[in-house]
């Protein structure tokens, strides 16, 4: 299985076939979505979500806990689902 895999890559290399995913270090859409790490959304999200390849930035974790800061008040908001959020 291993050597598919690497002849597999070999070809997607010489074939140029990652260009249709470069993109830059800043999500298009200014959005992070906060997930959790199951396999069987690998695919899935994005296309849920309408996202392309540079869209957003997905992180995925364990458990998803994290905080949002309020930028007028600077409260923080403890995260405790699949969150979307805007990047400003």
């Amino acid at each position: 299985m291993i050597d598919q895999i690497i002849d597999y890559n070999k070809t997607f290399v010489e074939q140029k076939g990652y260009e249709k995913y470069l993109t830059s270090k800043y999500p298009d859409k200014k959005l992070a979505v906060l997930s959790c790490m199951d396999t069987r959304l690998t695919e899935l999200l994005p296309v849920a979500l309408g996202l392309k390849n540079g869209d957003a930035k997905i992180i995925k974790d364990i458990v998803v806990r994290g905080f949002i800061i309020d930028s007028e008040t600077g409260a923080l908001e403890e995260i405790r689902e699949n969150v979307i959020t805007e990047l400003k």
